[in-house]
């Protein structure tokens, strides 16, 4: 459980290079208005141009994983029809042109274009979007790095589709961090949004726990019991550097980062039992937020950085409560249910979901952000915890014990299309979601 209640009871007592060329355009918006109706968009495989056949299996590769990405939202259906996409992009090619009418008979509302080719180990990828109605070109990107770099530049280009559609980043682009035993021992490991490019980031052959990213994406905290306690200690990604950060005795747990990066919410014991404190980013200015006989755990922010959102069993079970960020103004939300934990307040700060244990199972629930609007996400009779919101707040990536090991998956953010992301030997566990960076 990340930042789990349980986790804390028992610890508690148990002690390339990469460019782009273009200019940008406006947001492409009102064509779609269309009620809620799904964009009907064609990939057709990219077209190979000057490259060996062996590097010619990528056309298909390119095209899947453009497709992949854009399956992630709600809003695209994509065209899943290989012959007749070929058929059109054949036609394509002998006229020389795109020819919209061709599109628009196979439904298409718009349609993306890709090329590449390779010198070297360079790769070089363009690709268009066109609005088959008006037969125009959206906008077009052209990305170049090693080949290594494939997969970052389709998912440049998802985000920039999203871009044109939404008005809003896309999430492709965007890290996930989790623990895992891969090696034998919990490590610290991070890996893309969907599952691929896992890397382990962490070297120390004991236990790591809880990681949590900083808003700007650059370092990730985690607990460490290096020395028999629970310690913090904050890696640097873009140095490689790992260094204590907060050495309290007792537990050093649970940290969340306000959104504008200046503060800390964590969990410290050093004054008998858990309570939660904040402090600078600098590690300065420590301040106690709770003062109760109770264990408090798992503090979130919630989106503008004015509450706190956290775990105590003040009233006998474990329950959700929300503070002001100062402490004060202390109110309950859950009040269904035996056992709840693990809040995680949405990026647009109308929700929180949660874990809650009900008939001996534990599922993942949203509420609204005063307690009400109940709605359970979850359904499998194994164990469902650790939500976390992808930046955009459109999905919830979690883990799960369905398939038997744990291991991480995500879904819509209405519990809908879950779909696992990992399947480590070592298992994954406690997604932490990280930024849009780019």
């Amino acid at each position: 459980m990340k930042k789990g209640f349980l986790f804390f009871f028992l610890t508690f007592f148990c002690l390339g290079s990469l460019t782009s060329t273009y200019a940008q355009t406006e947001v492409y918006l009102d064509i779609y208005r269309r009620g809620g109706k799904k964009i009907e968009i064609a990939v057709p495989d990219f077209s190979p141009e000057n490259v060996s056949d062996k590097a010619k299996h990528l056309s298909k590769t390119m095209a899947d994983i453009l497709k992949d990405d854009l399956k992630v939202y709600g809003f695209f259906n994509l065209i899943e029809n290989p012959q007749f996409l070929k058929e059109i992009s054949d036609i394509d090619n002998k006229e020389g042109r795109i020819v919209f009418k061709e599109w628009s008979l196979l439904g298409a509302d718009a349609l993306v274009k890709g090329s590449y080719s390779i010198q070297d180990n360079s790769l070089t990828i363009e690709s268009r979007l066109f609005d088959v109605i008006r037969g125009k070109q959206i906008t077009g990107k052209k990305y170049s790095g090693s080949k290594e770099t494939l997969r970052k530049m389709i998912h440049r280009f998802s985000d920039e589709i999203v871009y044109r559609f939404t008005g809003e980043k896309g999430i492709a682009q965007t890290k996930i961090a989790l623990e895992s035993k891969y090696e034998g021992h919990k490590e610290i490991y991070i890996m893309d949004y969907d599952g691929y490019n896992i890397q382990r980031i962490t070297g120390g052959r004991s236990l790591l726990l809880s990681p949590e990213w900083s808003p700007d994406g650059k370092k990730i905290l985690f607990t460490f019991y290096r020395d028999n306690n629970p310690d913090l200690y904050i890696k640097d990604l873009t140095k490689g550097d790992e260094k204590p950060f907060s050495l309290y005795p007792g537990l050093n747990i649970s940290p969340a980062w306000s959104p504008d990066g200046k503060k800390l919410s964590l969990v410290l014991s050093k004054d008998g039992n858990p309570e939660i404190y904040t402090m600078n980013s600098d590690g300065s200015n420590l301040q106690r937020l709770t003062n109760n006989r109770a264990i408090d755990s798992s503090p979130c922010w919630s989106p503008n950085g004015r509450q706190i959102a956290f775990t105590s069993d003040r009233s006998g079970s474990p329950q959700i409560y929300v503070m002001d960020s100062e402490g004060t103004n202390l109110r309950r939300l859950t009040y269904e249910g035996s056992f709840n934990d693990q809040p995680a307040w949405s990026p647009k700060g109308d929700k929180i979901a949660f874990v809650s244990k009900r008939e001996g199972l534990f599922n993942i629930y949203v509420m609204s952000v005063d307690g009400r609007s109940i709605r359970q996400l979850t359904s499998h009779s194994r164990s469902n915890e650790s939500p976390v919101w992808s930046p955009d707040g459109r999905l919830i990536a979690f883990s799960s014990t369905r398939k038997g090991k744990v291991q991480i998956f995500f879904m819509n953010a209405n519990g809908t299309n879950q779909k696992a992301l990992t399947s480590l030997k070592g298992g994954g566990y406690n997604p932490a979601w990280g930024p849009r960076t780019d």
